[in-house]
């Protein structure tokens, strides 16, 4: 399930960059953060804490990877890829939550678009995304990335297409992450428990 932002107007204080398993804590907090109705639209509906706790454990120690967008130094969005096929052609799942008060402000964009470069880079055949039907901003999110979509009464299916990896392509990903990487050491090397955003 996914609940996202359609609009791009993140700015230089805004970083997206993997989460690894010593940052379950903010993952967690993150999902704690998010009101009811985007809750409900990331796991298709209400879930209790104990669910979260379970969940991220599991999020953060499979053979998945998950991607934070830091805005102004503070987790505010998650984007997940999950494996789905354990050979040739690798098939993939993609998941999204955003924040209430950081909804429509790229967040969401910026996520789908590095985990569709993630996806492709490890040579990922199809990315499925589920949503809701009622959810339009992920649907009209979905559709801006190249996603085929596929709708019933209650759930919509968006089908990427991956094309092959590029040197290009590996280069973006490699760059992304080492800029994260520095703003995340930089806050470590301060003291401080949550990574910095770099621009």
């Amino acid at each position: 399930m996914a609940h996202s932002s359609e609009s791009n107007d993140i700015g230089e204080s805004t970083v997206i960059r993997r989460l690894w398993p010593y940052e379950a804590g903010l993952f967690r907090e993150h999902f704690t953060r998010l009101d009811p109705e985007s809750r409900a639209m990331r796991f298709g509906g209400a879930v209790h804490d104990s669910f979260i706790d379970t969940y991220v454990n599991s999020a953060m120690t499979g053979s998945g990877l998950v991607y934070g967008a830091f805005a102004c130094g503070e987790l505010r969005g998650v984007g997940e890829i999950r494996f789905i096929t354990s050979q040739y052609p690798w098939n993939a799942e993609a998941a999204f939550s955003v924040e209430q008060d950081w909804q429509n402000r790229g967040l969401g964009d910026a996520l789908l678009e590095r985990i569709i470069a993630v996806a492709r880079n490890r040579t990922v055949s199809g990315l499925d995304l589920w949503c809701r039907t009622s959810n339009g901003r992920i649907r009209k999110l979905a559709e801006k990335h190249g996603a085929e979509l596929e709708f019933n009464s209650d759930e919509t299916h968006g089908r990427f297409t991956m094309p092959w990896p590029t040197p290009v392509s590996m280069i973006e990903e490699f760059f992304g992450e080492a800029i994260g990487l520095s703003g995340a050491l930089r806050q470590l090397s301060a003291g401080s428990a949550h990574p910095a955003s770099a621009a």
